[in-house]
């Protein structure tokens, strides 16, 4: 377990790499339960809002699941089968991530190219115009693909949209060097949101919708075989 005391103002994110990291070293495995809030507090030295910061955060992250009545587990994988189960959970919640994003991203967008005005189209363009300035910095790439799935998300003029995009991203911001290193799709990835874009001023809902679908299509497989390798 973890021995040594945590310092530093965001304490949270510190107690969340050490409990990743006992995760994939194996340490804590898939159905261990976590040890106690008062012994995890006592043994690391922060304050219970910083510990539940941290579980909310390897919650978000599928990392572990809250049990009513009996307490914080690390996260079973969804399927027992030999071939799932060389992925580590980590990579797994990724999966399940771009899974759902498989269903909201083409919605998202046939509903960005029914409703968005002229402002939102100008905000787009202006961050393809930076992704296209940024496309070798990883970090940047993140970022910026952030930036123009949220953009998308606010030229459908739907709040809900929005709050998905930005808890999705949230996830993915938590985990994108191992996301973004492993996409070594740079002009793929600019001319598809470039196709989403120019599907969407035209108000073509049906292409803005099939364009969105294969691109996230195109990212899950290759995730997936990356991760399998």
């Amino acid at each position: 377990m973890i021995q040594r005391k945590l310092k530093g103002t965001r304490v949270y994110e510190q107690v969340v790499e050490e409990i990743k990291q006992l995760i994939s070293s194996g340490e804590l495995k898939p159905g261990d339960p976590l040890p106690s809030e008062r012994q995890l507090m006592q043994e690391i030295g922060v304050s219970r809002s910083s510990l539940r910061e941290a579980f909310r955060i390897l919650e978000l992250l599928g990392l572990i699941e809250s049990i009513p009545g009996k307490g914080r587990f690390v996260r079973k994988p969804r399927t027992e089968n030999k071939e799932a189960g060389t992925v580590p959970l980590e990579d797994e919640a990724i999966l399940e991530l771009m899974e759902a994003r498989r269903i909201l991203d083409p919605a998202i967008s046939r509903a960005a190219a029914m409703h968005a005005l002229p402002s939102n189209l100008t905000s787009i363009r202006k961050i393809l115009s930076k992704t296209s300035q940024n496309i070798d910095d990883l970090s940047q790439r993140a970022k910026l693909d952030y930036d123009f799935h949220l953009a998308l998300a606010e030229a459908t003029h739907n709040f809900v949209f929005v709050n998905v995009i930005k808890m999705t991203f949230n996830l993915i911001m938590a985990t994108h060097e191992r996301i973004y290193s492993l996409l070594n799709d740079k002009e793929a990835f600019l001319n598809e949101h470039k196709g989403i874009y120019e599907a969407i001023v035209d108000h073509n809902m049906d292409l803005a919708a099939d364009r969105a679908a294969k691109h996230i299509e195109r990212i899950y497989k290759t995730l997936q075989e990356a991760m399998a390798r």
